[in-house]
């Protein structure tokens, strides 16, 4: 269910989407920013919902038939714009017939016609500037509500027609507090979902109780292991074997990153109740006694160190094939 109660953090773009709805005070487009998994779907739909509830609130009611149609997807005042299945972008045929030809027909119940529009940053310019005639006058019940991870990627002429809510990250102490005080999740996999996650609450309640991502922190400390105790031609095998991890490096290198953490904080204190991975003591007693307060200090830092590289799109192989011979290094 859709509703305020559902959005971890950004308490402020909450605060001002419910005075502008108590104030009347609703602009024509909205722009909802925010990386994978940080809530901008939850907000956008609450505030969608919000928009239309029968009972004018700030918040949505959850009971009158706009809120159930809502819930139910069957609102007709509540249309999202979605990329073509099997398309990297929202082309401008999508544009034309989900917004142009829909914007001009008044909603068929409800006070406001609400456009959803995900991946909004996917539009390709002949969208974009198609979706500007519409922005430019639109009528008085359209509203528009735009989902980006970069929002830099839309014209400077759709950017001045919106509001922009940038979302945060989120605090690892909020998402922990989030699945297992509201999800009835354990402590301890909240604990490990909220570090691995990034501050991406979505990303969190996927990992969450997730076997396969289990399955791939056993697999990466495993090779950690393998690395340091093994000779250089073993470390560009296990390099090349890292290549089946393109597609998920950002935890690939979090799983390394916390395996050094708390080997460091092992090594420094001895106390198992200090350790964030205490299921996996055996795998970092091992490692402490392979690497000195130095090297695993230096291990973060490197890590770290590749991962930025690879945001900044650095080739894959190379990156993590130097990480790996300087993990190596003594």
């Amino acid at each position: 269910m859709y509703d305020y109660n559902s959005v971890v953090g950004n308490d402020m773009i909450i605060k001002s989407l419910k005075l502008a709805v108590k104030n009347n005070r609703i602009n024509h487009a909205y722009i909802f920013d925010g990386p994978r998994g940080s809530g901008k779907r939850t907000l956008a739909n609450t505030f969608a919902k919000t928009l239309n509830c029968e009972r004018g609130g700030s918040s949505p009611c959850g009971e009158c038939i706009s809120c159930q149609t809502f819930e139910s997807g069957n609102n007709p005042d509540i249309i999202y714009v979605r990329r073509s299945e099997g398309e990297r972008e929202i082309k401008v045929d999508t544009v034309r017939n989900l917004i142009n030809k829909n914007i001009e027909v008044k909603p068929y119940r409800y006070r406001y016609k609400v456009f959803i529009i995900e991946d909004a940053d996917t539009m390709n310019p002949a969208a974009q500037n198609a979706f500007l005639k519409t922005l430019e006058e639109p009528p008085e019940y359209g509203v528009f509500l735009l989902l980006t991870e970069n929002y830099n990627k839309l014209l400077v002429t759709v950017l001045s027609r919106c509001q922009h809510f940038k979302l945060q990250s989120i605090p690892a102490p909020l998402i922990r507090d989030y699945l297992s005080q509201k999800k009835g999740i354990s402590q301890e996999k909240s604990l490990l979902a909220s570090l691995y996650a990034q501050g991406s609450i979505g990303r969190a309640m996927e990992l969450a109780d997730n076997e396969e991502f289990n399955s791939l922190r056993t697999k990466v400390m495993d090779m950690t292991v393998a690395l340091l105790e093994g000779d250089l031609i073993g470390m560009y095998e296990l390099a090349a074997s890292a290549e089946e991890y393109k597609d998920r490096v950002d935890t690939f290198l979090s799983i390394m990153y916390l395996l050094y953490r708390d080997c460091l904080v092992y090594s420094q204190t001895n106390k198992k109740e200090l350790v964030i991975q205490s299921d996996k003591m055996d795998v970092i007693r091992r490692i402490c006694n392979l690497l000195d307060t130095r090297r695993l200090i230096r291990g973060c830092e490197l890590i770290n160190e590749a991962a930025e590289s690879i945001r900044r799109r650095g080739d894959f192989q190379l990156v993590i094939e130097n990480l790996f011979f300087r993990l190596k290094e003594k």
